[in-house]
């Protein structure tokens, strides 16, 4: 499957996996935001109803049985639910075309499919922050949804108001930066983006690679970053300081082989991470 790119600048479509909670309205309006100062924008509301064979047959735990009736029922309350969240969006930005759809299958297949399906450029999903309440079940698989998901992924924390996207931060280690720099995704970002890049060392403590920083540097030549060096002993609050100090409006993570960053795929750095950051976190590969 080929990785596709967020493209800031021409038709901009951004697919919004919701389910209703404040965690994934505030993500939902944080698009439309985005999308504001975009041209031909495009937001797709995405609802995944999914009632297992088990849910069907067995009773739930206050005794009722999920009936067709009370399916039929759910959904037509979802498509009003996702309509009214629609309204909202259109106050927001009234030229966006903004879709719903509501599927009958997992979260993940879902997102997946509708990926395949259209040309989306950009998932935002939202993080659930540090307090239990009002938890999104989308939240909870952000990072499932980023592991599969062969375009960019953008989580987006509870406390984030969106402000236009001028300084990001680019965070990684240094090491093996052939491999880890999904160049053509981050190429295609900064190329139609005036984005001001600040890339942090995040493993300064260390003895650094002169050869590989020497490739780095010229990896990124064409976009004249500025280059930060942390040792601060938490990686992740070293990385969330940097960006508050220097108000980025953007966090850059390379969740691939090889990277710190991959074991946002498979542990909970990047719960953290999205968690205690301000600002939004891109989820980047090529």
């Amino acid at each position: 499957m080929n990785v596709k790119n967020i493209n800031f600048n021409y038709m901009s479509t951004y697919l919004v996996p919701v389910d209703f909670s404040k965690t994934a309205d505030h993500a939902a309006k944080y698009a439309a935001r985005l999308s504001f100062a975009m041209t031909n924008a495009k937001i797709i509301l995405l609802n995944a109803y999914y009632v297992s064979e088990y849910e069907s047959i067995l009773p739930t735990p206050d005794m009722l049985v999920t009936t067709d009736d009370r399916i039929a029922d759910e959904i037509s309350d979802r498509l009003a639910a996702l309509e009214k969240l629609k309204a909202k969006l259109l106050e927001i930005n009234p030229q966006a075309e903004v879709e719903v759809y509501l599927t009958r299958d997992t979260i993940l297949r879902s997102v997946i499919d509708r990926v395949n399906r259209e040309e989306i450029e950009l998932i935002i999903i939202g993080s659930n922050g540090k307090k239990a309440k009002d938890e999104s079940d989308i939240g909870s698989n952000a990072i499932k949804i980023s592991k599969s998901s062969p375009v960019p992924v953008l989580v987006v924390p509870p406390k984030a108001d969106y402000q236009s996207i001028r300084k990001a931060v680019l965070a990684c280690d240094f090491k093996k930066v052939k491999e880890v720099i999904p160049m053509r995704a981050l190429k295609n970002i900064l190329s139609k983006h005036a984005l001001e890049l600040l890339v942090l060392n995040i493993n300064s403590g260390h003895h650094i690679d002169r050869e590989e920083e020497h490739f780095l540097h010229d990896m990124l030549s064409d976009f004249s970053p500025a280059y930060h060096y942390s040792d601060h002993p938490d990686t992740i609050k070293g990385i969330v300081k940097f960006a508050k100090n220097e108000a980025a409006q953007l966090i850059i993570a390379l969740p691939k082989k090889y990277s710190f960053f991959e074991s946002l795929l498979h542990e909970s750095v990047s719960q953290k991470l999205t968690i205690k950051s301000h600002v939004p976190v891109l989820l980047l590969k090529d």
